[in-house]
């Protein structure tokens, strides 16, 4: 078992980390936990959070608006509303300092039990009726017992949701029987499926898989005999259209056995369905939350029976779907294709290797591009393509990650621009780089051959402090604009097919005293950051806003939602833990009436005009408030060609400044830009020493076009 840091012992290391000088940064609320982390819908909830920064939190926010909260004694009344469909939404608390990063809240179709303080040994387990949930917090060096009773042959899902919901925690599940002997273990994941031997009652042991435990370590527990799908194959589908479906999983009713087992060992059932896929996918799902997903279509089934399933996400595709035919491991049994298509198929086998074929003219170009690690699978597609008789192509994964550490984009998921150098069959290989020794049917894919399609998707994440070369840090934020301030979210744009074209951004939402400029991201940039300023005097708000990216791909206008992303918890250090992030459901942000502590804007509020070749010299005002007098390094961005602009000195306790934009060194391309300034600087916040970013408000510059020669 490999090394796990403790909690307590990583939280230690964090602070002594932040508490150096002036490294502490501005406060801002955060949210750990809701606990419990759920609830049936058409009930309500009494829940307690844990965070810190809670000054005066008094509000929580879920992405759907029938779930509901109330402020009662430290805690908070949840109410869910009897249609608010089963799922997993973000819940944020708000406070004086902000608006907190979110938490998991589980909407589901079963009564919740919460689990009582004194059930840490056999003897004391907490009964359990069949088809419950049980909310819970892991303690340290203690294990969670449950009871429940089965019929002979009964086939009972013990389901234990913690990752999947911001826990920290690793459950491990145990069953045994009333003597006390280990029937079934589960230490690879959060279900247990367990067919009971004989009629009678069985015990159930629940814990982390260090034995570690504290609030931020909380589950929910689910003990059903409801289905559960395994996966759902095609994987993929044409929006808009009405279209059969294969689900395989267990207690799936009017089900057959499918002659398979899945990775536990456990046989499948099997069961044809047909879905009417909608038209246009929701990108807010919940059924993927990796980063690197976002740049997939797609929407959520689950399958309604007198208890609601797990849900599998089924993607979106243009193309015709073509289902993989076994054998084709050897280049003899080659699966013929005529393209455009998209393959579904499986790294079902240990070693699998699946082969295709197609033909290809000289000069042919088509994307080639593997999506199954993104579909959140432990898989690491390789792609080998040959021509008859020529030399191989290999390809792993593309190698980019536009998110970073702290939000990484990165895939194993190949994606290739092919172009046939000679006209010929083209054979193309395809397994999992490291599925040599696993067999696991879930381990799907979808192979997508087409011609070029430009297109993106954009992600919006909190912009942390400006970052140092060897800052690895991380932690979970959401924006905070304070009065007369601007703050700024990052923006990464996931670009397909080689589609390099500008994309404007602009925001909706935005609640009264807060204003955005529209601004860009420049042709081939992946990462750009969007600003929001406030007035003076902003009436306290928190809630949701909306970012969307407009561009031409392909010569064809189309406009794109952001997503939203986060960092699930608080990193020290990126080179001994790892980061995890994830999508959200909305862009969550804050405007509160205290003053920022800099405030940097244009003497004068109009777009600057350059001529080609000159400079133009835009006076600057600087309000300082509290302790914040400290001499300023300002640096210019927000437009291509702004690097080779010196850093703006601001004298300390200086309340104006000059900015210079010279083209002779500043290759500004011609046209209007949104551009900002930026700094660090050090003071005393509420008595502490603190170390913050800054951001100008947003300023409009007008480059004009060299004159014709």
């Amino acid at each position: 078992m490999g090394f796990r840091r403790s909690p307590i012992i990583g939280a230690t290391i964090a602070a002594l980390l932040v508490v150096r000088g002036f490294a502490v940064e501005l406060p801002v609320i955060r949210l750990d936990s809701i606990f419990p982390p759920g609830g049936k819908a058409g009930t309500e909830v009494d829940a307690a959070i844990t965070g810190a920064d809670l000054e005066d939190a008094k509000a929580l926010h879920f992405s759907h608006p029938g779930i509901t909260a109330m402020p009662k004694d430290k805690r908070f009344l949840v109410k869910i509303a009897p249609d608010v469909p089963p799922g997993i939404y973000d819940a944020r608390v708000s406070g004086l300092l902000g608006i907190s990063a979110p938490r998991a809240f589980v909407v589901g179709d079963l009564p919740l039990a919460v689990k009582p303080a004194t059930n840490t040994a056999a003897a004391a387990a907490m009964d359990v009726l069949l088809d419950t949930t049980v909310a819970g917090t892991a303690k340290a060096g203690i294990a969670d017992w449950f009871k429940f009773t089965a019929k002979a042959g009964q086939r009972v899902l013990i389901d234990c949701d913690a990752p999947e919901v911001d826990s920290r925690m690793a459950p491990v599940l145990t069953v045994l029987d009333a003597a006390g002997r280990e029937l079934e273990t589960s230490r690879r994941g959060g279900l247990l499926d367990f067919i009971a031997p004989a009629e009678g009652s069985y015990l159930l042991r629940l814990h982390d898989l260090a034995f570690a435990g504290t609030a931020d370590f909380f589950y929910r527990l689910a003990i059903t005999t409801g289905p559960r799908i395994d996966y759902v194959f095609p994987p993929c589908g044409k929006p808009g259209a009405k279209a059969k479906f294969t689900l395989f999983g267990r207690n799936l009713p009017g089900g057959t056995p499918a002659n398979i087992r899945s990775h536990d060992g456990k046989p499948l059932d099997k069961l044809d369905v047909e879905i009417d896929l909608p038209a246009i996918a929701d990108s807010r799902v919940d059924g993927l939350s990796n980063p690197a997903s976002a740049a997939l279509d797609g929407f959520c089934f689950r399958l309604k029976t007198p208890h609601v399933s797990n849900p599998v996400f089924i993607g979106s595709t243009a193309a015709p779907v073509v289902a993989e035919i076994e054998p084709n491991n050897a280049p003899e049994q080659a699966q013929k294709l005529t393209l455009p298509c998209e393959v579904a198929g499986q790294f079902a086998t240990a070693g699998d290797i699946d082969t295709f074929a197609f033909d290809a003219k000289k000069g042919d170009v088509w994307w080639i591009e593997v999506i199954s690690q993104r579909l959140d699978l432990p898989t690491n597609p390789f792609l080998l393509i040959q021509r008859d008789g020529g030399d191989a192509q290999e390809f792993y994964g593309p190698g980019t990650d536009v998110g970073g550490i702290r939000f990484s984009t990165a895939t194993a998921d190949p994606i290739v621009r092919f172009e046939a150098k000679e006209n010929g069959t083209y054979r193309l290989k395809l397994r999992d780089l490291f599925g040599t020794s696993r067999n696991d049917p879930r381990n799907v894919y979808r192979l997508a051959i087409r011609k070029d399609a430009p297109d993106f998707r954009l992600v919006a994440v909190a912009e942390p402090p400006a970052e140092k070369k060897d800052d690895r840090t991380a932690a979970p934020r959401a924006a905070l604009i304070r009065a007369d301030g601007t703050t700024a979210i990052k923006v990464l744009a996931l670009r397909r097919d080689g589609f390099t074209g500008e994309i404007e951004l602009r925001a909706e939402g935005l609640p009264p005293g807060v204003k955005s400029l529209p601004s860009r991201l420049p042709a081939g940039a992946s990462e750009g950051v969007f600003l929001f300023t406030s007035i003076e005097k902003p009436e306290r708000w928190a809630g949701a806003v909306r970012i969307f990216g407009k561009a031409k791909p392909g010569g064809t206008e189309v406009t794109r939602e952001a997503r939203g992303g986060a960092v699930r918890w608080t990193v020290a250090d990126a080179n001994t833990d790892t980061v995890r992030a994830r999508l959200t459901r909305d862009i969550g942000l804050a405007v509160s009436p205290e003053f920022a502590p800099v405030s940097i804007a244009a003497a004068e509020e109009k777009c600057w005009e350059i001529a080609a070749g000159g400079k133009v010299e835009i006076p600057l005002k600087v309000t300082r408030r509290g302790e914040f007098k400290e001499a300023l390094k300002l640096r210019a961005a927000g437009a291509p060609g702004l690097d080779p602009v010196k850093e703006i000195d601001v004298a300390a306790n200086a309340a104006t400044a000059t900015a210079t934009i010279d083209l002779a060194t500043a290759k500004v391309p011609p046209g209007e830009h949104t551009i900002h300034f930026t700094a660090q600087t050090k003071g005393k916040f509420r008595g502490k020493d603190v170390i913050t970013t800054i951001y100008s408000a947003p300023i409009r510059i007008a480059v004009q076009p060299a004159p014709p020669k």
